[in-house]
């Protein structure tokens, strides 16, 4: 197992994550010319020098660095001489930091770095969509020398994976703990949004609001069969893959705060949790910490007024008045009552079939999935936003 772990720039989180499955450690600053899955809002924002000392510190571990460029649009930006510009400065950045590797999403990129940086190892993030055998090929042939598999579409595919696997030589990852939606009809647009939202000259500096996230959000809520269906591959299932020739897992999520990053790479490193399964997935923390990365109050708050202040283009008041939707749903999915679970789909596509004529995924939910009367508030609240957004 080799596992590929984010970081949030806390110094002490290399004292958490350093482990022997542990080989690569990904981030990148909270916004640049590229942008990528996360908006600025979310990410801790860090100065240059500090990337650079945080980087040589991680190589002192013996572990390599993979920086993220994997937006999905750059409003044609890339193909203006301005853009060029931009683009080889932060490439320049990289190289004379010495990072390993990078990830990207638009196939211009993967062949321009290849050839103007050819000591870069470069990767093709989620974000691609790479979903089919040809899709994985065409890629390779780009010269991708590792794909992220699209997660919310073939993550228990395993007749897919496997194919996948035997048609492509280069090195094949899968994102474990994200929780998105399966098949979710949001994620490029999302996608999209978040790449816009964390690119340095983008002329709304920043504003987002996570429609999407909060629409998944009161979807799950209110299916909670949607929280089953989701992507995620639990520690204790990591060997079914490892079965048909999958060996490099990636962890999620940049956003979150060391101690629950410690939390989740040593529940994949044991291949065990016992506990409530939603503590180790990503999409129910990113915006949820109430220790924001452990950011002091003050500075919590400048960044926000920062990125929503637009009183010319949007009513922060009417926004704080939802604030509490993000806070912490009190779900708890049983970990170890989904002992044998996955077993349902080893023989099985989904794609092939509706899950209103399954019903496994449903009926997986009420015997696993408790929720409050809490949260059932929380998603009438969502619900109430998002009536305001249309």
């Amino acid at each position: 197992m080799r596992i590929s772990v984010p970081t949030n720039w806390q110094k002490k989180i290399l004292t958490e994550i350093v482990k022997p499955q542990v080989r690569e450690v990904y981030g990148k600053l909270s916004k640049d010319f590229i942008g990528g899955g996360r908006s600025s809002l979310a990410i801790p924002e860090i100065s240059k020098r500090k990337v650079r000392a945080h980087i040589e510190e991680i190589k002192k571990c013996g572990l390599e660095f993979n920086y993220l460029l994997n937006a999905a649009c750059l409003d044609n930006r890339e193909f203006t001489k301005y853009g060029q510009k931009m683009l080889h400065g932060l490439l320049d950045w990289l190289m004379d930091m010495e990072v390993d590797s990078v990830t990207v999403a638009i196939p211009y990129l993967l062949q321009l770095i290849k050839k103007k940086y050819p000591k870069l190892k470069v990767y093709v993030s989620t974000i691609a969509q790479v979903y089919s055998v040809e899709r994985a090929r065409l890629w390779e042939d780009l010269g991708a020398d590792r794909i992220t598999l699209a997660h919310q579409d073939i993550n228990r595919n395993f007749r897919l994976l496997e194919a996948i696997r035997k048609n492509v030589a280069c090195n094949l990852q899968l994102i474990v703990n994200n929780g998105c939606i399966y098949n979710c009809p949001f994620y490029i647009y999302h996608t999209t949004l978040l790449s816009h939202a964390s690119q340095s000259k983008h002329s709304l500096r920043g504003f987002f609001i996570d429609y999407c996230s909060l629409y998944c959000r009161a979807k799950q809520l209110r299916e909670p069969e949607y929280l089953i269906r989701s992507d995620w591959i639990r520690p204790e299932d990591i060997h079914y893959y490892e079965d048909i020739g999958y060996n490099e897992f990636k962890l999620v999520d940049r956003e979150m705060p060391t101690e629950r990053l410690a939390l989740i790479v040593d529940a994949y490193v044991k291949r065990s949790y016992k506990g409530n399964l939603l503590d180790i997935l990503g999409n129910f923390s990113s915006a949820t910490e109430d220790s924001n990365l452990n950011q002091k109050f003050i500075s919590k708050w400048i960044k926000i007024i920062k990125y929503f202040f637009r009183p010319w283009q949007v009513n922060i008041f009417k926004l704080y008045k939802f604030k509490s939707i993000l806070t912490k749903v009190p779900i708890c999915i049983n970990n170890q009552s989904l002992d044998g679970f996955l077993k349902h789909f080893l023989d099985k596509s989904c794609d092939l079939i509706s899950c209103k004529n399954c019903n496994f995924c449903n009926d997986t939910a009420k015997r696993v999935v408790s929720i409050t009367k809490i949260t059932i508030l929380t998603r009438y609240q969502i619900a109430a936003f998002i009536k305001k957004m249309l």
